[in-house]
């Protein structure tokens, strides 16, 4: 199973690379990204990371279900991933008219109730979504594989009513720190790589099933292979010294590291461009206060993800 998930995965990002090569002689691609803080990201510098992105929710009234909070508070436009993916296709010299639709601690279910004329709006040609952090996954509190099976084909196929030609994409998230090394977590005893590898079977077991998809974004794998490389730190509650730390401060969301990485593979996964060619002055880097040899180094962690993940 795991040999045709990757022949079929190489096929759609031969598609999608060649595609990509037309894009600077016609109009803009056209992508939504729907999701939630895993892409516009909690804390600093990432949150307000919003260069050239359409926010669909921003100014609406706090009576509005799709009124924008972030731990309770008002907060957005956003941006996040999906804006550090947009400088990405500028310096690529790709045109992407990239808009979100992020509500923090949403699922899929829950676009799909209150955001599903976004959603279903003729003319995206590219339409990234990611579940809540633990949607997919069983043992969570918040875990019901079912929605997220059920939502993910109702969602492709309301997308695929209006925007027949779009090609789907799922961002599959990364394994929370947080839930894996704390006494009485839900993985506690277990190593970070359960979680993750729970999320790489339940985005790509979707992919499998559902037979409409473009195929999966392998940022969780990503970073599975920078904590096995011994680049980036796997446990951050005992830190280790020159180790890039993925997480942010509450070990749940991305740090800037990890939302720049997050954004390489969905770069490489939706262009077809090697994420390598940005190099160690991209801009994007700069701005997070990545440093050169960072970037250049979770550009290649991408790269070696998209191209060799089972």
């Amino acid at each position: 199973m795991r040999r045709i998930l990757f022949v079929l995965g190489l096929v759609a990002l031969t598609t999608l690379h060649v595609q990509a090569q037309t894009v600077q002689s016609g109009r803009a691609t056209t992508i939504l990204f729907v999701g939630n803080s895993y892409t516009h990201g909690k804390f600093e510098p990432v949150v307000s990371y919003r260069k050239g992105v359409v926010d669909e929710n921003a100014g609406l009234p706090p009576s509005d279900p799709r009124f924008e909070t972030s731990g309770g508070q008002p907060a957005g436009p956003f941006g996040g991933v999906a804006a550090i993916f947009k400088q990405f296709t500028e310096e690529a010299g790709l045109r992407y008219d990239v808009h979100v639709e992020l509500l923090s601690g949403d699922s899929l279910k829950a676009h799909y109730e209150r955001a599903l004329d976004i959603i279903k709006r003729p003319g995206w040609d590219v339409v990234v979504m990611q579940d809540l952090s633990t949607g997919p996954i069983l043992e969570t509190k918040a875990g019901s594989p079912q929605d997220f099976e059920r939502y993910t084909q109702l969602l492709e196929q309301a997308v695929h009513a209006t925007s027949p030609g779009a090609k789907i994409w799922l961002y599959e998230t990364f394994p929370r720190a947080d839930l894996t090394y704390p006494a009485g977590a839900p993985f506690a005893g277990k190593p970070i790589t359960f979680m993750g590898n729970q999320l790489h079977d339940a985005y790509y077991g979707e992919f499998s099933r559902e037979g409409h998809l473009a195929g999966v974004a392998p940022a969780g794998d990503a970073w599975l292979r920078a904590i096995a490389s011994g680049i980036a730190v796997a446990n951050p509650y005992a830190p280790e010294s020159g180790k890039l730390d993925l997480w942010a401060v509450d070990n749940n969301h991305p740090s800037a590291w990890g939302a720049y990485l997050n954004a390489c593979v969905i770069f490489e996964t939706v262009t077809g461009r090697d994420p390598r060619t940005l190099g160690a002055a991209e801009r994007a880097a700069a701005d997070l206060a990545i440093t050169g040899d960072q970037a250049r180094t979770l550009q290649r962690l991408a790269y070696e993800t998209v191209t060799h993940v089972p």
